[in-house]
């Protein structure tokens, strides 16, 4: 089985975030834990309450499982040994037909490094199962205050995680951003996920600002689709706006 690790943020980021959401840095009383979040769609949301992170198997194209990275934050000393902290899933936010141990698996008992005030919470996503399954569902995962940290900022405290084994449910940003319904024509999530497969589309917002490029990933896309005949719900799909790829 292959294995990846995929960081969601580098640390540098979390640092910044940070100062936009006003989190303490530091309290030498009262150590404290904060999910990082609004930084993740900065010009989309700005509201701490409604931050969702996603995990698509459509990005994850040729991979099984991936360990995928929460930024977590410090408000209090930073120490010289690892300390623990916990978090859980919260089953009445939840939903979906997610089963962990199957799907994903989440360690309750987390690791603050040493000499560290920006960290990550690692869940283990089971992207094969995801596909096999079609699963999906959101989970909420909160911090647990305990004999080590008490509890942070309550809007920080808990964070939605997002799986998605059965492809796009809702039209991701990337098509838009990247203009493909003059590429591609009218939207479909068997074109978007078909061009994220074959282009290597990384996220949501991922964009490929060179229109030579882009053209490129066009044309391979409605290549694609010419040679290999593809129907949604008894339509052919053809790959094409309003460029000209022959």
């Amino acid at each position: 089985m292959k294995k990846y690790i995929i960081p969601i943020l580098a640390i540098t980021i979390a640092f910044a975030a940070c100062k936009k959401e006003d989190i303490p840095a530091y309290d030498s009383k009262r150590p404290a834990l904060n999910f990082v979040k609004n930084y993740f769609l900065p010009t989309l949301n700005d509201n701490a309450e409604l931050d969702t992170l996603r995990i698509n198997t459509v990005y994850y194209t040729g991979q099984d499982e991936i360990d995928f990275k929460i930024p977590v934050r410090l408000s209090g000393t930073i120490a010289d040994h690892d300390r623990k902290y916990t978090v859980r899933i919260s089953s009445e936010k939840s939903y979906g037909n997610l089963v962990e141990g199957v799907h994903y698996t989440l360690p309750t008992q987390q690791i603050l490094h040493a000499g560290q005030y920006a960290d990550s919470t690692i869940i283990q996503a089971n992207l094969a199962k995801l596909r096999e399954d079609h699963a999906i569902g959101m989970l909420v995962i909160e911090l647990v205050p305990d004999e080590t940290f008490i509890a942070g900022l309550d809007t920080y405290q808990s964070i939605g995680v997002e799986m998605s084994g059965g492809g796009f449910t809702v039209q991701p940003p990337f098509w838009n951003r990247n203009d493909l319904n003059t590429y591609g024509g009218t939207y479909s999530s068997i074109k978007a996920e078909k061009y994220a497969e074959l282009n290597g589309v990384t996220d949501d917002m991922w964009r490929e600002s060179n229109t030579i490029t882009r053209y490129a990933y066009g044309k391979r896309t409605y290549e694609w689709f010419r040679n290999n005949p593809t129907y949604d719900n008894g339509v052919l799909v053809v790959f094409k706006g309003t460029i000209n790829y022959e």
